[in-house]
C-alpha cells in the first residue's frame, strides 16, 4: 500500500505525512484510514480531507487530498481607544503568517474580553471579520471590532424579592454606584466586572449575617436603559429563612477548656446566625492558637442547619498541628532602608516560638514608621514541618521633599519658603530638615534633627537649631536658640525624654498700647530643662488614620539666664477611620497648658499663652483670642485693645477630613475649634470659649503638604473678621 498527501501549498507536506500512522507497505484498513483522517484534522490546518482509493500495480494508493486553511497575513484592530493597540495584540492568540483557527481566534477574544474588564471596560463587546485578500481564497485578514461602550454609566440599580433590606439599604453595600451629580469626583457610575462579582458576594454576605443562612443571590442582569445611554443593573434574591442558634460546640485539640474558649465567642445560643460573628470568634481562636505557637491551626466551623426547626448547629473543629518556630527572616523589597531598621521594631525573632500578637505588632510598627506604601508579611514552611520563615516584604514611598513655594493669606500676606526634609535619611530611619520661611510677619530659619534609635541603641536624641524673627500687632520678637533631648524607649509605643534648650530672645518696637508692666524685663536668656512623656499608637506617624497620641511636657527655666519660669503643656490626640466615603478619617486635637513665673514679676509677654491662627482657632486671626485690656493711647483717639495673653490654655480641634481625589492626595476637611487663654485672675473654664467652623483643602503635593482653609467665627464680636483665610505648608495633627 503506498500513501501520499494532495493539495498542500503553505503547510510543511512533512509534517503531514508524520501525522499518519499508516505507513507504505501495510495492508490497508479502513480503521487505520479513519484514524489518520482524524490525525489530519487534528493538526488544526485543513479545512476539509477527502480519502481517495486508487489502484497501483497489484495493490493500493491512498491519498489524503486536503483542502488548507486560508493564511492569516495580517490582524487589524479597529476602536480601540481606551486601552492601547499593543496591550490588545499582546491578548491574542490567533498569530499572523498562520493558518487562521477558530478555535484560537475564540481564545483571543476571550483574553481581549478580560483585559477591558481589568481596565474598568466590562462592557465591551468584541467580535471578529474574515475578510478575504486573494483571488484563491487562501488569504484572509483577520479584523477584531471592539465597541468599547465607554459611555455607559450604571443609571440604576435595581432588586427583585428583598423584603430584608430596602433597596436604598442594599445600594449602600455596594461598590458599584448610580452616577450622579457627583460623579466626576467619586467616579460613581463605572461599570466593573470584578466589583460586581464582589457586590453579588458581598450582598449574600448581609444576608448571611442577619441569619439567612440559604440567601441566593443571582449574578445580576445588565439592561440597557429604553433611552440607549446607560445601564441597569438588576438582581434577582431568594432570601430564604432566618435561622436562630441553637448549640455552639467544639471538637479536637482544646489547648485549655472548651469553657473557656467559648467564654470568648460572640456566637450564642440563642442569637441569630452572622457570618461575620462567627469569622470574628474563628479570628479569636487563630490568634489564641498562633500566640501559642500553632501558627497552622486548622480551624474549621460546620453550620448544620435544621431546615424543620430553623436553627442551626454550629461544631467547630480544631486541629493544632505542631508548634511553630521562626527558623528565618527574610527581608525584601527595601532598596533604600537598612534591614536593621526593619529588624528592630520586629517584635519576633529567629528560632524563637512563632507569636501571632508579636507578629501583628510588628506588622503595625513597621507601617507607623510611614516609610513604606505597603508591608506585607508571609509565613512559608521552613526546612522542616515545625519551623517556617518569616517573609517581610515592603513597597518603600518617598520620604523625602524639597520645595520652593510661595503663597498668600488674608493675615501674613505673601509667604515664600523653602524647605528640605528627609524622614528616612541614608534609610537609617533618621528624620532631618532644613526650612525657611519668609512673610510679612514672619522670617524663621530651623534645622531639625531626629534619630529615634540613637547610635543603635534604644535612647532617642533630637536637636534643632532656630532663628525666628515675629512682628507681632504691637511688637516685635527676635529670637535665636536651640535643644538638645534624649530619650528612652520604655514599654511599647510609650517614651520619656530629658532636655536642654536655651534661646536669645529680643524684643522691641513696642506700639503706645502695650502698658510698661509687659515692657520690662522682655527681653534675655531662657535657659531651661525640659522632660517628656509621650504614649503614640498612631499607624503612620507622617498621615495617621487610626490610634492616638498623647504627651506632657514640663520646663522649668532657671538654670542661669534672665526668665524664671515653670511651665507645663500637655496634648492629646486621636484618629478614627470613617467608613464612607473610603479614607476618610475623624480626627481631635486637645490641648491644655499652664505657666507660672517662679520670681515677682510677671510672665514674660512672649512666653505667654495666646489663641487664634492656623494652628488653634482658625476663625480668628493670629494671638488675638485671649486675656486683654483697653488701653487710651492718647487724649484724642478712642482706647485700643492690647491682648496680653494668659497663664493658662485650652483648645480643642475636631476635623472631618475626606477624600476629593485620591489619585493625587487631595483631600476635604470640615472642622470646629473651640479655646482660649486665660489671665492669672481667671479659672482655666471650660464653657468660657471662643467657637469657630470652617472647611478646606490639604494637598499632600509634590513640594509637601500643602493648607487652605477658611474659618468662620461663631458669635463674632466688634472688629473681628467675618471669615480668616488660613495658608500654610506643614500638618496640623
Amino acid at each position: 500500500m503506498a500513501i501520499d498527501v494532495e493539495g498542500i501549498s503553505k503547510s510543511d507536506k512533512l509534517t503531514a505525512l508524520k501525522a499518519l500512522k499508516i505507513k507504505a507497505g501495510d495492508s490497508y484498513s479502513l480503521d487505520a484510514v479513519d484514524a489518520d483522517l482524524k490525525n489530519l484534522y487534528a493538526l488544526g490546518v485543513f479545512t476539509d480531507i477527502e480519502v481517495e482509493k486508487v489502484s497501483v500495480g497489484g495493490g493500493v494508493k491512498i491519498i489524503f487530498k486536503v483542502k488548507e486553511r486560508p493564511l492569516v497575513t495580517r490582524i487589524v484592530i479597529h476602536g480601540a481607544k481606551g486601552v492601547s493597540d499593543t496591550k490588545v495584540r499582546d491578548e491574542i492568540v490567533q498569530k499572523e503568517q498562520q493558518p487562521l483557527d477558530e478555535k484560537k481566534v475564540g481564545q483571543s477574544k476571550e483574553k481581549i474580553k478580560a483585559l477591558y474588564a481589568k481596565e474598568g471596560l466590562g462592557l465591551a463587546v468584541i467580535s471578529t471579520e474574515v475578510k478575504n485578500v486573494s483571488a484563491k481564497l487562501d488569504e484572509v485578514e483577520l479584523l477584531f471590532k471592539i465597541s468599547e461602550n465607554k459611555n455607559l454609566k450604571v443609571r440604576k440599580i435595581s432588586f427583585e424579592g428583598n423584603t430584608v433590606f430596602s433597596a436604598h439599604k442594599l445600594r449602600s453595600f455596594m461598590a458599584s454606584k448610580e452616577k450622579g451629580f457627583l460623579s466626576f469626583l467619586t467616579g460613581s457610575g463605572k461599570y466593573r466586572d470584578e466589583m460586581i462579582e464582589r457586590d453579588t458576594a458581598y450582598l449574600a454576605y448581609q444576608y448571611l449575617n442577619k441569619g439567612y443562612l440559604k440567601v441566593q443571590v443571582d449574578k445580576p442582569d445588565i439592561i440597557p436603559m429604553p433611552n440607549g445611554n446607560g445601564i441597569e443593573i438588576h438582581y434577582r434574591i431568594m432570601e430564604g429563612d432566618r435561622y436562630k442558634i441553637r448549640n455552639v460546640t467544639l471538637q479536637g485539640d482544646v489547648i485549655t477548656t472548651k469553657e473557656e474558649l467559648l467564654s470568648k465567642f460572640t456566637t450564642l445560643k440563642g442569637n441569630y446566625y452572622s457570618q461575620k460573628l462567627l469569622e470574628d470568634d474563628i479570628s479569636k481562636l487563630n490568634d489564641l492558637y498562633g500566640n501559642q505557637g500553632y501558627a497552622f491551626a486548622n480551624i474549621r466551623p460546620q453550620p448544620n442547619p435544621d431546615d424543620a426547626s430553623k436553627e442551626v448547629d454550629i461544631n467547630i473543629l480544631i486541629e493544632k498541628g505542631d508548634k511553630i518556630s521562626v527558623e528565618k527572616i527574610n527581608i525584601t523589597g527595601n532598596t533604600i532602608t537598612r534591614d536593621k531598621v526593619i529588624r528592630r521594631e520586629l517584635q519576633i525573632t529567629e528560632n524563637s516560638f512563632y507569636n501571632e500578637q508579636l507578629l501583628q505588632k510588628s506588622k503595625k510598627k513597621l507601617e507607623s514608621l510611614g516609610f513604606f506604601e505597603k508591608v506585607e508579611i508571609s509565613t512559608p514552611k521552613g526546612s522542616t514541618d515545625d519551623k517556617l520563615n518569616l517573609n517581610i516584604n515592603v513597597k518603600e514611598k518617598p520620604t523625602g521633599s524639597f520645595s520652593v513655594g510661595a503663597g498668600y493669606s488674608s493675615v501674613e500676606s505673601f509667604l515664600l519658603t523653602a524647605s528640605v526634609t528627609k524622614q528616612n535619611f541614608m534609610g537609617l530611619g533618621i528624620s532631618a530638615s532644613v526650612l525657611a520661611e519668609i512673610s510679612k510677619l514672619r522670617q524663621q530659619f530651623s534645622l531639625q534633627y531626629s534619630d529615634p534609635y540613637f547610635l543603635d541603641s534604644k535612647w532617642i536624641f533630637t536637636g534643632n537649631v532656630s532663628k525666628l524673627l515675629t512682628k507681632y500687632d504691637n511688637f516685635d520678637r527676635d529670637a535665636l536658640g536651640g535643644e538638645v533631648n534624649f530619650g528612652r524607649h520604655l514599654f511599647d509605643n510609650s517614651s520619656a525624654t530629658i532636655g536642654y534648650r536655651v534661646e536669645k530672645v529680643k524684643v522691641n518696637n513696642f506700639s503706645s498700647v502695650v502698658p510698661q508692666f509687659f515692657q520690662t524685663n522682655t527681653s534675655g536668656v531662657t535657659s531651661s530643662l525640659i522632660a517628656a512623656v509621650e504614649r503614640d499608637t498612631r499607624n503612620n506617624r507622617l498621615a495617621a488614620t487610626k490610634g492616638n497620641y498623647n504627651q506632657v511636657v514640663l520646663e522649668y527655666a532657671g538654670l542661669g539666664g534672665n526668665n524664671h519660669f515653670f511651665r507645663v503643656n500637655g496634648n492629646s490626640r486621636f484618629f478614627l477611620p470613617i467608613p464612607f466615603p473610603k479614607h476618610s478619617v475623624f480626627k481631635t486635637n486637645f490641648r491644655i497648658g499652664y505657666i507660672k513665673s517662679t520670681e515677682n514679676g510677671p510672665v514674660p509677654l512672649f512666653e505667654r499663652y495666646f489663641t487664634g491662627g492656623v494652628n488653634s482657632l482658625r476663625g480668628f486671626v493670629p494671638r488675638s483670642i485671649g486675656p486683654k485690656v483697653q488701653i487710651p493711647p492718647n487724649t484724642t483717639d478712642g482706647d485700643q485693645t492690647f491682648v496680653y495673653g494668659g497663664d493658662k490654655l485650652l483648645v480643642f480641634n475636631m476635623e472631618y477630613e475626606f477624600p476629593i481625589y485620591d489619585a493625587a492626595n487631595i483631600k476635604g476637611v470640615l472642622f470646629i475649634d473651640a479655646g482660649n487663654a486665660y489671665a492669672e485672675n481667671q479659672d482655666l473654664n471650660p464653657f468660657k470659649v471662643r467657637t469657630d467652623w470652617g472647611f478646606g483643602l490639604r494637598w499632600v503635593s509634590p513640594f509637601g503638604p500643602l493648607r487652605f482653609e477658611w474659618g468662620l467665627p461663631f458669635k463674632r464680636q466688634p472688629g473681628e473678621d467675618k471669615i480668616v483665610f488660613n495658608f500654610t505648608i506643614g500638618t496640623f495633627f
